[in-house]
């Protein structure tokens, strides 16, 4: 018969979309004493699809073009469930970590993502999120964060859809048809990009090229995870 004076099992839901990687941590956290893996999903449309209820989130902070980004993620699940603990776990620069009066908000933790990341440490770190706790490792600094890092944080997730196609020289017309969009929304929106990530052009200077210089740099500074996309 089942002891039912045992506290219950700390219920997860963990976002990795590194295929290899989610596999193999997943079998880590299931083996951990008092988690229950609820869900191991690949981005943020498959997370926020779910409807158990959870009480901690370990998320990659990179979850590929097409997702919100860890930490967005963190917020909207909040949204939904304001008692969620939210762990980033990354190697990136979480630059975007902080709330909005630049401290940390109770329940959320930075985890950074390290070959010698130790199992039961990792355990507490969970278990104390989803009591209401923060941890927070030295690396999220945020004066670590480079500028043009800064400037991508600025953008929504349809200006990154958009800046990474743009990137690559295809014309407004060619991004509207790959986005289902209106030449006209694209171009807005390509705008609000230029203004974002270029905010003190000098007279004379091509936006597009700058802002595309931009994208790539920061892109190149958030790729040092081996398992972004």
């Amino acid at each position: 018969m089942k002891d039912t004076n045992m506290p219950r099992d700390t219920r997860l839901l963990y976002v990795e979309n590194d295929p290899v990687l989610r596999s193999m941590m997943t079998a880590l956290l299931a083996g951990l004493v008092g988690i229950e893996v609820v869900a191991a999903v690949n981005d943020s449309t498959e997370a926020l699809a779910r409807e158990e209820r959870v009480d901690v989130a370990l998320l990659d902070w990179a979850l590929g073009p097409n997702s919100l980004n860890g930490v967005e993620l963190g917020r909207a699940l909040r949204e939904r469930d304001e008692n969620v603990g939210i762990v980033i776990l990354s190697q990136h620069y979480a630059w975007d970590f902080h709330g909005a009066n630049g401290e940390v908000d109770m329940g959320w933790s930075y985890v950074e993502k390290r070959v010698n990341l130790d199992a039961e440490y990792l355990l507490k770190v969970l278990k104390a999120t989803a009591s209401g706790l923060s941890v927070v490792e030295p690396s999220i600094n945020r004066g670590r964060a480079p500028s043009t890092v800064e400037s991508l944080s600025k953008l929504t997730p349809r200006q990154r859809q958009i800046m990474a196609i743009a990137a690559t020289g295809v014309d407004a017309n060619v991004i509207a048809e790959r986005l289902a969009m209106q030449p006209v929304s694209v171009r807005k929106e390509l705008s609000e990009c230029y203004r974002k990530l270029v905010p003190d052009a000098a007279p004379g200077t091509d936006l597009r090229t700058a802002a595309v210089i931009i994208w790539r740099e920061g892109r190149r500074m958030n790729t040092m995870d081996p398992y972004d996309d």
